[in-house]
């Protein structure tokens, strides 16, 4: 059975959004960009699994998160913010991270749906 994952996008005062590579030896998404973000562990809420995840990868705290409707995977909850304290310190689970702007993502070799979720936070958050 699939557990359930959370998932932040997280938009930087230009309205960019942070990236994290994901490495070439990792199950999913290798060699891919993708949002902050993994499993839940066992009597978390989503909400908190997506604030420690976040920490552990990023080293940024991050507040007020707003879930966004999709209709992707009901197990995955998707969570989006402006507000987030400190400098981004990448974990061992990623090789680099980035700040990008819409017009920035064909540089990048994106994860499924990570184009479609920004737009969506960006029309949502005005």
């Amino acid at each position: 059975m699939k557990r359930e994952s959370a998932i932040v996008i997280i938009l930087n005062q230009k309205r960019e959004v942070l990236l994290l590579l994901r490495p070439s030896w990792i199950k999913w998404g290798a060699g891919q960009w993708a949002f902050p973000g993994g499993k839940l562990e066992e009597g978390e809420t989503p909400k908190e699994a997506a604030i420690r995840e976040t920490k552990e990868e990023t080293q940024l705290d991050v507040r007020d998160l707003q879930e966004l409707e999709t209709h992707l995977d009901k197990k995955l909850h998707i969570y989006y913010t402006t507000q987030y304290d400190g400098e981004v310190v990448i974990d061992w689970e990623h090789d680099a991270w980035a700040w990008a702007g819409l017009s920035d993502l064909d540089k990048y070799s994106l994860a499924p749906d990570v184009r479609r979720l920004y737009r969506q936070v960006l029309n949502h958050d005005r």
